[in-house]
């Protein structure tokens, strides 16, 4: 993916919870080849511990797709779910 937009309310809401690896870690695995054929992708990011957090890829019907976790220390949030549909990652209520 060489493009990611994020919208305004998600960006301001990543930058205030230290969490824009978030967008880097979605970016990332669009190179898995069970992410980067689907046009629409519903992401729940959770915490497990101090430092480790999910990433679930579902496909809109809460079936996971892919499962991934990484760490972060700095990241202020317990859950999060993120739409990405075509370029554009956003919070669902801004669809």
């Amino acid at each position: 993916m060489k493009n990611l937009f994020v919208t305004t309310t998600l960006n301001h809401y990543l930058q205030a919870k230290n969490a824009f690896t978030i967008v880097n870690q979605i970016i990332k695995l669009q190179n898995n080849q069970q992410v980067f054929n689907e046009e629409f992708q519903v992401w729940k990011i959770t915490k497990i511990d101090e430092i480790t957090f999910s990433m679930e890829r579902q496909d809109g019907n809460l079936n996971t797709i892919l499962l991934h976790y990484f760490q972060s220390a700095s990241i202020k949030i317990f859950e999060l779910t993120v739409w990405l549909e075509n370029t554009t990652l956003y919070f669902p209520n801004e669809r």
